[in-house]
Formats: C-alpha cells, structure tokens, sequence
C-alpha cells in the first residue's frame, strides 16, 4: 500500500514539473513569437510605404519620361531666354554650349541647376569641387558630357555603346544632335566625363519629402523586448533607447 501511494506521489510530481516545464517554454516561446512580430511589423510597414514611393521613381529612372531634346528649342521657351537663364542674363546667350547646357538642364529638371557661372572648361571641376552633383564616366539620360572646352547633353544611350548628344556652339551652329562612338574624339578636346545633373523626374521638394518620410517612420520605430517576468519595451529613436513598464496592450504600444 505505502508503495502504491509513493509510486502515485511519483507519478504525480513528474506530471506537476512537466506540465510547469511545458507551461514555461510555452511562455518562453509565446513571447519569442510576440517579439518577433512586433519587430517585424514596423519594418514591413516602412519597407511598404517607401517602395510604393520608390516604384514611380524607379520608372523615371528607366527613362520612361525623359524627353530628349532633338530639335532647336525655340526662343519663347524661359529655360533658354532672358527670363530664367542666367547665361542670357549676363550677355552670353546660345549659341554657346553652357547657355545652352544651363538651359537644358533648367527644363529637365524643372528647377534652376546648381551650377550658375563659368566656362565649358570650368564645370566639371567645378562641379566636383563644389559637390553639386554626382559624376563619373559612364554615360547616362541627361548628363552633361564635359570637354576641355565644350559641355552638351546626353540625349540618348544606344544599344551599340554610341551616345547622341544636344549642344550648342559659342559664335557658331545654334544647335545640333550628334551621335559619337568615342567621346574622345569631339573636336580633338580631352574629355573630362560626365555630371549626373539630371534629376530622373525627381525635384529638389519630392527628394526631401522621400528623405523626411524616412526619418519620420524612423523616429517612430519602437523594438519591443519581451521577458518572462513583466512586460517590457524598448523604443528606439535613432541610437537612444528607453525602457518603460507598460501594462497596455500590444496593439496599444504599436500605436504610440
């Protein structure tokens, strides 16, 4: 009889501590499982809502709405007129390739380029210098392809490796389209490479709009940290950490 009871006392103090053994992991992996969809969240949503910024974008960049200028532009036309141009406004108008550069890039753009003054032999080292814009030696959509003494436009990349240009003249061919093999080769100059002026359809006020989004959904990224003990989280704003006791739900603290 005594070795029945014993036997039972047995039995049921291992089924006790394996039921609490279970319970335990159970919670322990409950609250694994919690955190890792409360990490996960908050990414899926930023990752969401930049790539269906990004997705027009990507579009422009591929040229889709890049328009090239293969005909004169006619002289009503601010971009190239005394209204908006500031080679035209300080006495040196087209023909002359940095008028006409200036230009091209004001109505690409739609807002007023970064580089303001100077010769053709100026603005890639200018550029550079300054850190207008990005540059290298790849030709793209729109770049403005720099010579010693001649700068045009990038109006097309073709499947051959050729590039056609638009430029301009300084007291000679208002304007003209030219497709060349070997940059090298324009006029004898040496070629110094290109400057990525064109925007891909994407202003000065949408880029920082993109930038501000960003640093906003940043700003509102929160890492919960869950233990078995209480309920802890942790909100992350950019490096600084904060751990605060909270007896809210977990949809409450993804609303914070």
């Amino acid at each position: 009889m005594v070795v029945t009871i014993c036997h039972r006392l047995q039995i049921t103090s291992f089924v006790i501590i394996h039921s609490t053994e279970t319970e335990s992991r159970f919670r322990k992996e409950s609250a694994m499982t919690k955190k890792k969809k409360l990490v996960l969240l908050p990414l899926v949503l930023v990752f969401t809502a930049l790539i269906s910024l990004i997705t027009p974008i990507n579009a422009y960049a591929e040229g889709e709405i890049y328009e090239p200028r293969l005909t004169a532009p006619d002289s009503s036309i601010p971009y190239y007129s005394s209204e908006l141009n500031r080679y035209f406004q300080t006495g040196t108008p087209m023909p002359n390739c940095v008028a006409y550069a200036y230009g091209r890039i004001y109505e690409m753009n739609g807002e007023a380029p970064l580089l303001t003054h100077g010769s053709a032999g100026d603005w890639y080292g200018m550029n550079i210098r300054n850190g207008y814009y990005a540059y290298g030696s790849e030709p793209k959509l729109g770049a403005v392809a720099c010579w010693s003494r001649h700068v045009a436009i990038v109006e097309a990349v073709n499947d051959d490796g050729s590039v056609t240009i638009s430029e301009s003249h300084w007291g000679g061919t208002y304007f003209d389209v030219r497709t060349y093999s070997d940059m090298s080769s324009h006029y004898g100059q040496t070629f110094y490479g290109y400057i990525y002026a064109y925007n891909d359809g994407v202003s000065k006020e949408l880029e920082n709009k993109l930038i501000n989004a960003t640093k906003y959904n940043n700003e509102q990224y929160m890492t919960p940290s869950i233990n078995d003990d209480s309920e802890t989280y942790e909100v992350k704003n950019f490096g600084i950490t904060d751990t605060i006791k909270s007896t809210n739900s977990i949809d409450e603290l993804l609303c914070r």
